[in-house]
């Protein structure tokens, strides 16, 4: 735009310099020749004005060039609110989970006072001694004898383990040699087991079955 308007007094002067001398051409007598020098002036400022018309013509072309190349602006992007940071969280940690404490086990130790009896010589009686974590729950030993050779076994029995001490019970098996025995066994068994279990009165106990004791019946 500031070019254009650069050239525009400069056609302005050259336009109306032409005029004058048109009129004054024009303005002579009839048939008089035009002045040489007026002539080849007019030629000069006719080329003149043909230059200035000429640049204007590119100086226009140039401008509409440039309007072309001049990128379009986009259009103004509203921003967005700023978002505020992400809070990674971690997760509150579970409380810990209290395991219940394992119940004590009724039956702590079982102790026979001896490995073998008899029927006929001494040692005649076994004393099972069992001790125990509640004292007020009651027990019995239940017991029977199996032939080592046979396998014939005697009917179950049982006999009740009774308080010795402030965590102890005792029971007492009679294997002969007085009016007090309590094992009973049928006749002409030989070298038997002495198979026997701690059963608690309400039943929720129950030990294993052992048979580590021997037994050597009355010859019947």
């Amino acid at each position: 735009m500031a070019a254009k308007n650069k050239f525009f007094p400069l056609i302005t002067a050259c336009s109306s310099i032409i005029m004058v001398l048109a009129c004054t051409l024009v303005g002579g007598p009839a048939g008089e020749q035009p002045d040489s020098s007026a002539v080849e002036t007019e030629v000069a400022f006719r080329m003149l004005s043909t230059n200035v018309a000429s640049q204007k013509m590119t100086l226009e072309a140039i401008q509409a060039q440039m309007t072309q190349q001049i990128p379009a602006v986009p259009p103004t992007q509203t921003s967005q609110p700023p978002q505020p940071p992400t809070q990674n969280v971690q997760p509150s940690p579970e409380p810990s989970k209290t395991e219940a404490p394992t119940p004590t086990e009724l039956v702590l130790d079982i102790q026979a006072s001896v490995d073998t009896f008899y029927c006929y010589q001494w040692p005649y009686e076994l004393t099972i001694t069992v001790k125990v974590s509640d004292i007020n729950r009651g027990m019995a030993v239940y017991y029977h004898i199996e032939d080592k050779n046979t396998g014939t076994a005697s009917d179950r029995q049982v006999i009740d383990l009774h308080r010795r001490t402030g965590n102890t019970r005792d029971a007492t098996v009679i294997g002969g040699g007085s009016s007090d025995q309590n094992l009973q066994f049928p006749p002409m068994m030989g070298e038997s087991y002495f198979v026997y279990q701690i059963i608690s009165d309400d039943v929720s106990y129950r030990s294993p079955v052992y048979s580590d004791i021997t037994f050597f019946p009355c010859g019947q």
